[in-house]
């Protein structure tokens, strides 16, 4: 076998699994470091891995990685299906082609062996069955101790899924559902083809629409008649809602067990189903741990309920956030995306089809938020030993009305409780903590009531229930069962508690019947290849069961002891425990155990440590008196019975004590431990198929495989155990053929008819006198060694094979001597062949690297030359340039402020030619008009005297010639006074025109002016425009010449070190410019010329301002 070191890693490592050398410690093999040998494979590892030759640990963790890998979930050992989550979904995997494709192999009408499949494990039990059914013969067989007895005839079948929390559990009890559904409509479709008469042409069948994608809607519901495989796979969706659980290691993690029996008629159709269910989680309801959910059902509701179901349940706009039974771990959705409205759709569509009419549906979700708000509720202390309820708390309200019970009577019932005594009873008030207790036990009473309830009515709607008392035999009833067990797998936390002793417990007996028949099996292979077996003894776990269960010295009945003891409690259930247990081989606990109430069992499948905190509590589930009575004095009669359900010995008051005391409600242990007893026996009387669902990685991620959590998990789900208890007896086994080819070396076996028998004889003898060479010989050489020859296959006991496997490889180790000389011979003269070539061909390659730098030398010089070449004249030319643009700019600045001064001038010349002529044009103008008034006066005053003499001539002195020459006089000096006014009032007027001329002539002035300097503003902008361009190109023309200049420089430095060191010979003269002398100057005129740009650049800052000035 080939060697490799196997390195077993811890858990959540992703470290690849090799198998080869392998420290076993406490994993039930062996205790010592062991060689353990690899398989070889031409592809993929066997479908079947009981096929491996070497059959240990970590080839069967090293084959499920490689299955893995190549997305092979599915693998058989022998008689145990391993399933491996994907987390993720594969095309085609659970389809209806996948379905049938196993169908017709399980009919013989396949034409290839197909791979392990949970549809394949389906459907064996479902084949075994019918072949119970209708033989009437035995499909499993169990040995009895004597073998005169006849074989029992084992026609139900079950299938038991187990597995850690989030390893597919669920999922799979599932798909064996759904494809024994399906299977069994096939075979009512069949049975009616063969009935019916054949189509004729033109006719056909509608094709089969699979059980598995059939949907309903809501308004389908109870009424529409679903088949009984429709009823059946519609209870998932309920059980999951209410007894499901977002977990830290799983989304849709069952917190709870469950066995379903799916019950068939003589033809094979499935006619019913019974489902029991065991040890519902609901401490979870009132402390579930932190990132975790509460059950599905109040998100759900929560998520999708109606404005009308919102009102009808005091919801109004509250979420998960705002109760306490949803926010105490933090965590509100799912990780997988599941919608849960989708759910709740789905919910109500599967209690429609299962029968739950409208108003059981409303008390079932009533009921499910009156515990939401009770979660909110509180106590106020009255006294230190008495309490009250919070009347102000807005939650109280909802619970009085959903559950139906009065204020009073609800405060009674968790404020207060009664003591009996001497046929009196006395009553006494409770503090605030203790009613808070009471409500938290009502709460928890009442859900498992109500999920009770909701098993025994999905039972009722889906039990075949017998019209006839012969239907079995008309073939209507009955023949037989397939029961699924769903059930939680081995648990080891941090913390561990009451219900992981009860998992843990149930787990045992479990593996100890998983173990018989693994014995029965074992028994069977020997029995078929004629191998003696009475010498070898397997282990049992007996005693770790009875360590638990059994009566008197049990820890269960201990427990159950103190809890029905008035005074017993977690200290008094430790102390009479580590009394009683401590010497007990398989229970462990240290001083600082034992003052911290822990103990340790040592299961099959490792040591768990537990804490028997809350053990009591936890074994008595009981609820208060009074509020046992508070629910069957409801108004709601939905609540009077989950209150008849929660306390059935609430009526059982009459008769004696001892009566009374016969008739006490039974403690979670031991009911459990009843409920355990009797799947055990129903078990029993079943042909059984295993799955061991497992969990790649704990992150949830596909792709994701580590090596030690499925190490871990096999040991966990006895596959390891299994392995073990294989190994125990005939562990190594191979076909004759390969036997001889492995072994064929070890002796001469040539013209022998049966080389196998002839090869075994040698070996054996070998074995035998190398334990021990002076004993005498035996009467059969094989069994003494541990070899035995089988009918198809030759056994070896793990001391033989190790053996036979140490004379092999010495035999190796010798032929390889010879063939490692010849080969080193070989590879040393290859070697030297390879190092001479490679000799020549280094010093090939130095000569031209040696031409090739000479060359390169040459072409530098070269380069050189035309560099500094090139470099002066774009210097120059530079130079040249930088000068030209400046001299440019020189001559357009001084046009620009001559032009400026020149137009300057004009403009203040001809503002003063136009002031002088405006001034003599007023003066014309108002000599003018003296002159014409001075004219007019002597005018008008001629007139007057005329005027004045040619009255007095004509009028006389007469008394009335003078009146009338004062009122004319009068009338002449208003005349004059109206005239001087209008004079005065057209000089004014002229004033103005004149003023108003003259301001419209200075605004045109103005106006002009103004347009001339906008244009020059415009101009000199564009020059200043132009000119930082221009000043902008020569500055980066400066600075790639300093670059040029300053990487000519460290070419030339370069240049003159390697001339120094003698590596290259100067192919060139010295000129003037070696030094750069003329560089630096260049240099520094440019600087200068910098320098000058910025000032002028400055300057013309400053004129644009100016201009900016003058313009506003």
């Amino acid at each position: 076998g080939r060697h490799s070191q196997w390195t077993r890693p811890g858990r959540g490592s992703q470290d690849s699994c090799n198998p080869g050398e392998y420290l076993l410690e406490g994993s039930g093999i062996t205790s010592s470091k062991t060689f353990l040998y690899a398989n070889a494979f031409a592809s993929l590892p066997p479908d079947d891995l009981i096929a491996l030759t070497h059959l240990h640990e970590p080839a069967v963790v090293y084959s499920l990685q490689q299955r893995y890998d190549a997305d092979c979930i599915y693998t058989s050992t022998g008689p145990i299906l391993l399933a491996l989550n994907p987390f993720k979904s594969l095309p085609g995997l659970y389809d209806d082609d996948c379905m049938t494709r196993y169908w017709e192999a399980g009919e013989g009408h396949g034409k290839k062996i197909l791979t392990p499949h949970v549809f394949g494990h389906a459907d064996k039990a479902f084949r075994a069955m019918m072949l119970g059914i209708q033989q009437g013969q035995a499909v499993f067989k169990r040995a009895e101790e004597d073998d005169d007895k006849s074989d029992e005839i084992f026609i139900n079948q079950s299938i038991l899924v187990s597995g850690e929390s989030g390893a597919g559990k669920t999922v799979t009890a599932k798909h064996i559902m759904g494809y024994l559904a399906s299977l069994s409509q096939r075979k009512a479709e069949h049975a009616k083809r063969r009935r019916a008469p054949s189509p004729g042409r033109g006719e056909g069948t509608a094709p089969r629409r699979s059980i598995l994608t059939r949907q309903i809607s809501k308004a389908q519901s109870w009424k529409a008649g679903a088949q009984v495989e429709e009823k059946i796979l519609e209870s998932n969706p309920i059980l999951e809602a209410f007894g499901n659980a977002r977990t830290i290691r799983n989304d849709n993690s069952s917190r709870f067990g469950k066995f379903i029996e799916l019950q068939f008629k003589q033809t094979g159709s499935l006619i019913g189903a019974c489902m029991e269910t065991y040890l519902l989680e609901k401490v979870r309801l009132v402390r579930p741990n932190a990132g975790e959910r509460n059950f599905h059902i109040f998100y759900e509701m929560l998520a999708a309920a109606t404005e009308d179901e919102r009102s009808a349940y005091f919801l109004g706009d509250y979420t998960a956030k705002d109760f306490l039974m949803t926010n105490l771990s933090g965590v509100y959705d799912r990780r997988d995306g599941v919608d849960d409205r989708r759910l709740y759709d789905e919910l109500v569509v599967a209690m429609s089809t299962l029968g739950f009419d409208h108003p059981m549906q409303e008390n079932i979700f009533g009921v499910t938020m009156a515990f939401l708000h009770a979660s909110n509720l509180t106590f106020l202390a009255v006294t230190d030993d008495s309490s009250k309820v919070d009347e102000s708390n807005p939650h109280l309200q909802p619970v009085l009305s959903l559950l139906g019970v009065e204020k009073d009577h609800f405060e009674s019932a968790l404020c207060q409780y009664e003591i009996e005594a001497r046929n009196h009873s006395y009553t006494k008030q409770v503090d605030k903590e203790h009613a808070l207790h009471g409500l938290e036990a009502l709460v928890k009473a009442t859900y498992g009531s109500m999920f009770n309830f909701i098993v025994q009515t999905i039972n009722k709607k889906i039990e075949f229930k017998p019209k006839r008392p012969d239907a079995v035999v008309s073939g209507t009833g009955k023949a037989g069962y397939i029961g699924v067990l769903d059930i939680f797998g081995f648990e080891s936390f941090e913390k561990n508690s009451f219900e992981q002793l009860c998992i843990n417990y149930c787990n045992e007996a479990l593996q100890q019947q998983f173990n018989m028949y693994i014995f029965k099996a074992e028994q069977s292979e020997y029995k078929k290849e004629n191998i003696a077996w009475d010498f070898i003894e397997f282990p049992d776990n007996q005693d770790v069961i009875d360590l638990i269960d059994k009566k008197g010295t049990g820890m269960i009945p201990m427990l159950t002891d103190q809890a029905r003891t008035a005074q017993g409690s977690d200290k008094k259930f430790a102390d009479a425990m580590y009394k009683q247990c401590l010497p007990h081989p398989r229970f462990e606990a240290t001083n600082l155990q034992k003052a911290k109430g822990q103990f340790v069992l040592l299961h099959y499948a490792g040591p768990v440590q537990y804490e028997v905190e809350g053990f009591v509590d936890k074994n008595k589930d009981e609820i208060p008196r009074g509020a046992a009575a508070l629910l069957e004095h409801s108004s709601n009669s939905f609540v009077q019975l989950l209150g008849a359900i929660s306390n059935p010995t609430a009526h059982a008051t009459s008769g004696s004590a001892g009566q009374r005391a016969g008739r006490r409600r039974p403690t979670v242990g031991g009911q459990f431990a009843s409920q355990l007893l009797e799947l055990r026996k129903r078990i029993e009387t079943t042909a059984p198929h295993y799955i061991r669902c497992l969990k790649p990685n704990q992150s949830l991620q596909p792709n994701a495989f580590e090596c030690g959590i499925i190490a871990d998990q096999l040991r966990c789900a006895g596959v390891l155990e299994a392995i073990r208890v294989s190994r125990v007896g005939y562990s190594q086994r191979y076909s004759h053929d390969a036997f001889v080819a492995r072994y064929r070396f070890l002796g001469d076996i040539k013209g022998e008819k049966d080389p196998a028998s002839a090869l075994v004889d040698i070996l054996a003898k070998k074995i035998v006198q190398a334990e021990n060479p002076n004993a005498a010989a035996p009467d059969d050489w094989a069994l003494a060694a541990g070899i035995q020859m089988g009918k198809t296959k030759v056994f070896l006991r793990q001391p033989a094979f190790d053996f036979v496997e140490r004379i092999r490889a010495q035999q190796w180790n010798k032929a390889a001597v010879k063939v490692q000389a010849i080969g080193r011979r070989f590879l040393w003269r290859c070697r030297y062949l390879r190092v001479n070539d490679k000799i020549i061909k280094a010093q090939a390659v130095m000569r031209r690297f040696l031409a090739r730098k000479r060359l390169q030398s040459v072409r530098q010089a070269r380069a050189a030359q035309t560099i500094q070449k090139q470099l002066r004249m774009y210097s120059v030319r530079k130079n040249f340039v930088a000068k030209k643009a400046i001299a440019l700019w020189f001559q357009r600045m001084q046009r620009g402020k001559m032009g400026r001064k020149r137009y300057a001038e004009l403009y203040k010349k001809h503002k003063d030619e136009a002031a002088l002529e405006a001034a003599q044009y007023k003066a014309a103008v108002t000599l003018q008009g003296m002159a014409r008034t001075r004219a007019a006066k002597k005018v008008v005053s001629e007139r007057r005297k005329e005027k004045s003499k040619v009255k007095e001539s004509f009028y006389g002195d007469s008394e009335a010639v003078k009146i009338l020459k004062r009122q004319r006089q009068a009338a002449a000096l208003q005349a004059d006074k109206h005239a001087a006014i209008a004079k005065e009032t057209a000089r004014l007027r002229n004033q103005e025109t004149d003023t108003l001329r003259q301001k419209l002539i200075k605004a045109e002035q103005t106006k002009e002016a103004h347009q001339t300097t906008r244009e020059e503003l415009i101009s000199l902008r564009n020059e200043k425009d132009m000119l930082q361009r221009e000043l902008a190109a020569a500055m980066a023309e400066v600075g790639d010449l300093k670059l040029q200049l300053a990487n000519e420089r460290a070419e030339n430095k370069k240049l003159k070190e390697q001339m120094k060191h003698g590596v290259m010979a100067p192919v060139y003269t010295s000129t003037q410019y070696d030094d750069f002398a003329d560089l630096k100057a260049l240099d520094e005129r440019l600087n200068g010329l910098s320098l000058r740009a910025k000032q002028d650049r400055k300057e013309l800052d400053t004129l644009v301002q100016s201009l900016a000035i003058l313009q506003d």
